[in-house]
């Protein structure tokens, strides 16, 4: 029972690996996405590289862009996404922004949201957003489709993507972006939102957080892991976990394994 139980998690773990990553295709220019040496100088949030995208929707604008943020050891690295805005005349003081944090969408550069091949299908709200006159802000996260580890549901440095990528789109002058921002996300991108709230007081220096939108957000860690490592979709997102945590933490791999397939049955 024991082989046949964990043996049957291995198989999911791998089949779900293989569907998830072949989801992921990668961006025409890889060269937007490369590391500058040295890094700009200046603040979190200083815009390194920006290009425009086909619009959305009728009567809005988009970019793809590269800025600055800190990474999960408080190094400064360069952090992806995207940013979209509504045409026509802005408000006095720039247009209300928000930063949208997605869910899963896997750990190697290819599957960054802004590399997609539809990177606007899986915004929510965007087009609701946009029609409201806000610009959105949508990060790819640390270390997914630029240099490094992506460390996958570490919610600092989630948060800070989210939060400097508000800082970035200010820079964008026909965004219009102002100072003032809600969080959005989902699953992972919730966890990250919760973490941009609690770190605003401390990291968000500049920006007035308006509020935090978190969808199903994952925290508890430990016992969701336990809950759904037997399911499909529990697996990918435990492989997912055990392989960047090895990258970014330095874990075990295969002790990692044996707890989750063996040590817990």
């Amino acid at each position: 029972m024991l082989r046949r139980r964990s043996g049957s998690v291995l198989v999911a773990l791998l089949a779900s690996l293989i569907v998830l990553v072949a989801a992921c295709s990668s961006a025409p220019d890889e060269g937007f996405y490369a590391t500058p040496s040295p890094l700009p100088a200046g603040a979190p949030g200083t815009l390194v590289r920006v290009e425009s995208l086909a619009a959305a929707f009728p009567e809005t604008l988009a970019w793809r862009v590269l800025y600055t943020s800190t990474g999960v050891t408080d190094e400064p690295v360069v952090v992806s996404g995207m940013v979209f805005a509504p045409t026509g005349p802005a408000p006095v003081g720039g247009r209300v922004v928000v930063s949208w944090a997605h869910p899963t969408t896997g750990i190697t550069d290819p599957c960054a949201p802004s590399r997609s091949s539809d990177p606007y299908g899986d915004v929510q709200g965007l087009q609701e957003f946009l029609a409201k006159g806000w610009v959105v802000v949508a990060t790819d996260y640390q270390g997914l489709g630029t240099d490094g580890p992506h460390p996958y549901l570490v919610g600092s440095s989630e948060a800070h993507g989210v939060i400097d990528i508000v800082r970035a789109a200010a820079s964008i002058g026909d965004a219009h972006a102002s100072n003032r921002y809600f969080v959005f996300g989902h699953s992972q991108g919730g966890q990250a939102v919760l973490f941009a709230g609690q770190l605003q007081p401390t990291y968000g220096n500049g920006l007035t957080l308006l509020g935090v939108a978190a969808a199903a957000p994952a925290g508890l860690l430990v016992p969701l892991f336990d809950a759904d490592r037997d399911t499909f979709a529990g697996a990918g997102l435990g492989s997912f976990a055990v392989e960047s945590w090895h990258e970014v933490f330095g874990y075990d791999i295969a002790q990692v394994i044996h707890r989750l397939l063996i040590g817990r049955v």
